[in-house]
């Protein structure tokens, strides 16, 4: 017969189990580490398992001053998929000054999808080109109608890279409408972005867009 004492240490003996055999706890205990390698390694980990639960903390920690630890921090996230991420993301990618980190953040925000596409829209107006270059870019990746107007505006844009970017994006999400903008930057001031337009419209099904850049080729040549 078990004595009350015997019991107690059973009872201590289950519980440590109970602790040391829960990982995701762990991970979660993990992200308050002073040890970058830890916090990393824990928001890898939680990523992995899918752990909605994370996602708060997670999302707070975006500003951590370690690069390893926000790379992992928004892949994690992308691998959740949970669309509350999607905002704190965009504006992190907004002001994010390593690239490594931005590109893993843009790839997050496309495996997210929908919820990206209104954050992203917003940061098109940033003073940073690249940053607009690259919501263009993710934009297309996403492949939302809603993104058209948006990207057709920025057709406008003072920074070629920018035009180029959103060119690409409008080629991608595809639509007479898109396609039709695309035309008009067949005369671009820019070289390169008017070589890129002329990419966007060759091969076959584009014959109508093509036909209508040449005749603004034509109008602006007279």
């Amino acid at each position: 017969m078990l004595t009350m004492k015997d019991l107690q240490i059973l009872l201590t003996a289950v519980l440590l189990l109970t602790c040391c055999s829960d990982p995701v706890a762990e991970a979660r205990k993990d992200l308050d580490s002073l040890d970058p390698e830890k916090r990393a390694g824990a928001a890898r980990f939680l990523g992995e398992k899918k752990d909605k639960e994370s996602v708060p903390r997670l999302v707070r920690m975006l500003a951590d001053e370690d690069v390893t630890v926000r790379m992992e921090l928004v892949r994690a996230l992308g691998n959740i998929g949970a669309s509350e991420a999607a905002r704190p993301l965009v504006e992190m990618y907004s002001r994010e000054e390593d690239e490594g980190v931005s590109r893993a953040a843009s790839r997050a925000m496309v495996k997210i999808g929908s919820p990206s596409v209104q954050p992203l829209v917003e940061v098109l107006g940033s003073r940073r080109p690249e940053v607009r270059a690259g919501a263009a870019r993710t934009l297309g990746k996403i492949g939302s109608q809603r993104a058209v107007d948006p990207l057709i505006r920025l057709i406008d844009d003072r920074d070629p890279d920018v035009r180029r970017a959103a060119i690409h994006s409008l080629r991608s999400i595809g639509g007479s409408r898109a396609l039709d903008a695309i035309a008009r930057s067949v005369q671009d001031r820019d070289r390169d972005v008017e070589s890129t337009a002329e990419d966007a419209l060759s091969g076959p099904g584009y014959e109508d867009q093509l036909d209508r850049a040449k005749q603004l080729i034509r109008g602006a040549v007279r």
